[in-house]
Formats: C-alpha cells, structure tokens, sequence
C-alpha cells in the first residue's frame, strides 16, 4: 500500500508520472494476470467471484492498478488496505486525506481540468457529491440490503438507488469515560442524565453547530424526540465544548474529563491501542450510527481496480477487519463477532436512522441552537 496522506503532493506526482506507470504496469500485465486468485475465504457465489476475476484482469490489463482513495481518515483501515492488496495481486491503493471543503475543492478542481485522479471517495455525505456528478453508476454485486434494516435504516443510507454508493458499514456513536476517573456503577444509564448538575464541569464534546459526527448524532437524536432543546442547553451548560472530536477524547484520556457524550466507537479502539485507560459504553437504548459510504468517482482513471475493492468491502475478509477497528458492518457474516463484545449492527439499539434528505433539512433547523449551546 502506497502510504501517504499529503493528498497535495501525491495528487501532482500521480498526474507527472501516469504515463510511465501505465507502461511499466502493461508490461507485466500478462505475468500478474497468468495466477489465479484465492477467493475461497471470501465466501463468494460464483457470480461475484466471476465479477471480481474479470475486474481484476481488465485492471491489470489496462495498466491503470493504482487506486486513488479520498477520504477523511484512513487509520482504521489500514488492515483492509494491506489486506486487499495481498489478496488481488498487482493492484494497489494510495489513500489521500480529503474532507469537506476540501474535498470538494479537489473533485471540482479535477473535474475543470480534466485531469482525473480520485478512483474511490469514502464519505458519510456521499449523496451530496453524487448530486453533483462525482460519482459514476456501479453496482456493487457484493452488497444485499439487508433485511433486518427495514424500519430502522433508511434504504438511501445503505445504498443509493442509482448505484453511485453502498455502505459496508456503519459508525457507531456511544458514550467513552476514563476508566480510572470513573467504575462501571457511576456511568450514566440514558441521554437524560447527563442534564443533570452532578455531570456540571465532567463532560466534553465537539462543537455541535461545525459538521461533524457530534451534529449528526444531536440531530438524530433531536429529530427522534430522544431529547429536545432544554435538554441540550442543560447538556451544554455542563460541558466544555472543544474543536474537534479528538481533542474531547483526548481530554477524556488524559483525565482532564470523565466523561464524553457522542463518541465514535473507532475513535475509542484506536484510542485503547495507544495506551490510552478509556472505555466505550453503550447506552440501554438509542445510540446513534452514521453509514460510512464508499462510491466510484466519475472518471476514474483506475476504474476497474476501483471496482474490485469496492466489492472487496463487503467480504467476510473485510468485515472482520472491520469490526476489530470498531466499525458494524452491514451484513456481518455469522461466522463473525465483535473482538470487543459489542453486538452486530442488527442487533444493536439504535435510533432508527432516517433518509440523509430529511437529516440535512433538521441540521439547518436546529443550527441555531447548536450555536447557542457553543456560545455558551
């Protein structure tokens, strides 16, 4: 896996030496493309099988193998990538760190240009930049909707109708504490309690009123009627509001804070790697998830290996490396578990998540009193 997460720097190198690549690439096309794959362990019909053997020979026949990856964090999977890599001989990934605004500015700058260079964007927002034409149609044949989401996920968050995304898996948004701070007994048992004055000065969290994971999950909450608006003020008036999400759980890990609302839970695993004494807790009901979608960008000038790992996702391979990062995978294989005990997705209480449209719509309406909560 090419590691590099200066997205300027690679962007320029990728468009100087496309050429070369793609000779020396088709030169070996033919040695790479002669093995076959070894898919048995990942549990594939005959039908993905042929369409992930097909994709991967057309990639390497064309020379164009290297996948150009946008998306905000690459950290939690870096497994996957490695992984994706052994097991499709010849192809490569190079993730670039692109979020937001600048996100957007790279896809528009490329799309003036003509000078294509994303292969795959990762990002809870993907609707918004498919909208736009940042996105081709592609379906995913690895991918079901599952089931068990009827009445709790909206379709449109797992997967768009026209096929410009899926989503292998989702964040969940719970609750960490510094474990030498605070026993299992004094933890909270509901969103309610935290409004409460024995919390005043013990919580921290991200800025509601910036885009991020805290927005949605107050959102979700908000519009579910789990909460309402004296309940965040309260909430508010008992927390020391931070930038960034990271600073919250840093404050949480350091001991500066107990206590922090609104955790991602890969957040809270990558955090325990580094030594830090935190702890994910789960309330009795409605936790909040955000699917993480993944999509083929338009012009993709490595489309076809592009196509293999966004099928790869959705593997029993991946999942599993995606739960030992903290995430919930869609369709978790039944073969499979949560290293951390936490239970699947489909077993998870959660809020139900509605369509990505309407959860727009209540960001702007309640915007003003995420800026009040921040201004304290």
């Amino acid at each position: 896996m090419t590691q590099n997460h200066s997205s300027h720097g690679r962007r320029a190198a990728c468009l100087v030496i496309a050429a070369v690549v793609s000779v020396l690439l088709a030169s070996c096309a033919g040695a790479v493309s002669g093995g076959e794959l070894d898919l048995a362990r990942l549990k594939l019909t005959a039908e993905q099988e042929r369409e992930l053997e097909r994709m991967h020979e057309a990639a390497i026949k064309s020379g164009e193998t290297d996948i150009s990856l946008y998306a905000g964090h690459h950290d939690e999977y870096t497994a996957i990538y490695k992984d994706f890599e052994k097991r499709f001989p010849g192809l490569t990934i190079s993730p670039e760190t692109y979020a937001g605004a600048e996100l957007q500015t790279a896809l528009e700058s490329e799309r003036t240009s003509g000078r294509r260079v994303a292969d795959v964007i990762s990002n809870p927002n993907a609707d918004r930049y498919a909208q736009q034409g940042f996105a081709q149609p592609y379906r995913v044949v690895t991918f079901t909707m599952p089931e068990w989401a009827n009445g709790r996920i909206s379709k449109d968050q797992l997967a768009a109708p026209d096929h410009t995304y899926y989503s292998p898996w989702s964040l969940m948004f719970c609750t960490s504490y510094n474990t030498k701070r605070m026993t299992e007994a004094e933890l909270p048992k509901s969103w309610d309690a935290l409004a409460g004055p024995e919390w005043s000065g013990k919580l921290t969290f991200m800025d509601p009123s910036v885009p991020g994971g805290t927005m949605t999950v107050l959102t979700v909450l908000l519009n579910a009627g789990v909460v309402d608006h004296r309940w965040l003020e309260a909430v508010g008036k008992n927390t020391k509001i931070v930038a960034q999400d990271q600073l919250a759980l840093q404050s949480v890990s350091s001991g500066e804070f107990p206590f922090q609302p609104l955790s991602a839970t890969t957040s809270i695993v990558h955090a325990q790697r580094d030594g830090a004494p935190v702890s994910a807790h789960f309330f009795p009901e409605n936790n909040v998830i955000a699917t993480e979608k993944w999509m083929l960008a338009a012009g993709a000038p490595s489309s076809d290996a592009a196509k293999v790992l966004l099928n790869y996702l959705h593997t029993v391979d991946a999942q599993r490396m995606a739960l030992e990062s903290g995430n919930f995978p869609t369709n978790q294989d039944k073969s499979l578990s949560s290293p951390h005990g936490w239970p699947s997705l489909a077993q998870a209480n959660f809020v139900p998540l509605p369509a990505q449209a309407l959860l727009r719509k209540k960001m702007d309406e309640f915007g003003p009193i995420f800026k009040r909560v921040t201004a304290g």
